[in-house]
């Protein structure tokens, strides 16, 4: 038979295993800590921070392997089922705890200030780990970004979802984010060459450093023009077929235009569309010699994109401005 304590009861508590249970669905780890058992609760609070880090990991492993093709994006539907599976495992825990306090009973000290804070810290402590794992996989991974305009149009329409992978030009300060890609710091580290066709996003220094994504046209030494609506690099013109003529509304709600396929010299093939056929105010354009370590940037929607054709807009894009290369493009749910 347990003896009695000796400590005043108006400084001890009995713990309570619904009390345990409750807590533990409001933050991992917090319900053993109100429990008295400090070591299980950081344990817990452990396991959720990895258990997230892996599932992070996971979701973009999968965008990554899809390639740069378009996907349906997740609609409110799948979200509501997330959270009632997130939910129904934060219960079962719950019950586990619960029956684990009530099974092992024991009395302990009232909370104090110093134990309040101990509160705070554990249920603190996952939101942190979640942040922190957020900030290093968009600053060193993948990083998702919203489209805003029509700029790339038909390959990316408004309101999708583009997620660029970092790791493929290697890293500058336009790899980062706000407000770390203000440092003064030049160069790139772990730099891999993009390829003619890639679709990038890139810091535009002539914009307040907005992000711009663009299709990659012109490489270092390269000279590229318009002529009549068709491309020209290095004085070749670039294949261009007709997909469908006078689309309806592709360049607005009562405006139609011409669709076509453009295939470089090295394979890589996309659909671009003209709103003003080849009359339009870029069209017809001087010659462009894009300089050593920089790049030559042009929208897809050929007639209504700022890009490398306009100097004083863009112009030619340097090496360390580059964030990195699309790898998904999803669209919005309607």
């Amino acid at each position: 038979m347990a003896e009695p304590s000796n400590i005043p009861d108006q400084v001890t508590r009995r713990i309570r295993p619904w009390i345990a249970g409750l807590l533990t669905i409001l933050g991992l780890g917090v319900g053993l800590f109100y429990a008295g058992r400090t070591r299980a609760a950081l344990y817990m609070a452990a396991i959720s921070i990895a258990l997230g880090a892996v599932l992070a990991i996971a979701g973009l492993a999968y965008l990554y392997l899809n390639g740069p093709t378009q996907l349906s994006f997740i609609d409110p539907n799948s979200f509501s089922t997330a959270d009632m599976v997130s939910l129904a495992i934060s219960v079962v825990l719950a019950i586990g705890v619960g029956v684990f306090v009530f099974r092992n009973p024991r009395v302990v000290n009232r909370a104090g200030p110093a134990r309040l804070l101990g509160y705070f810290g554990i249920w603190l402590a996952p939101i942190i780990g979640a942040a922190a794992i957020a900030l290093v996989l968009r600053m060193f991974l993948l990083q998702p970004f919203h489209i805003p305009s029509g700029a790339m149009k038909p390959t990316l329409q408004v309101g999708d979802y583009l997620v660029v992978d970092k790791t493929s030009f290697g890293y500058s300060k336009a790899s980062l984010i706000y407000p770390f890609t203000r440092m003064a710091i030049n160069g790139r580290v772990f730099a891999n060459t993009p390829e003619r066709g890639d679709v990038v996003v890139f810091k535009n220094r002539k914009d307040g450093n907005q992000d711009y994504v663009k299709r990659l046209i012109g490489m270092p030494g390269d000279t590229v023009q318009m002529l009549g609506g068709r491309l020209q690099i290095n004085g070749a013109p670039v294949a261009k077929e007709l997909v469908t003529a006078y689309a309806p509304e592709i360049c607005g709600p009562s405006g139609n235009g011409d669709i076509y396929r453009e295939t470089l010299d090295n394979g890589v093939s996309y659909i671009v569309q003209e709103c003003f056929g080849d009359e339009g105010m870029l069209d017809n354009t001087a010659v462009y010699q894009v300089p050593d370590g920089h790049f030559f940037m042009l929208g897809d929607n050929r007639d209504q994109s700022q890009d490398s054709r306009v100097i004083s807009q863009v112009g030619y894009v340097h090496f360390d401005s580059l964030v990195g290369k699309a790898r998904l493009t999803a669209k919005a749910s309607d």
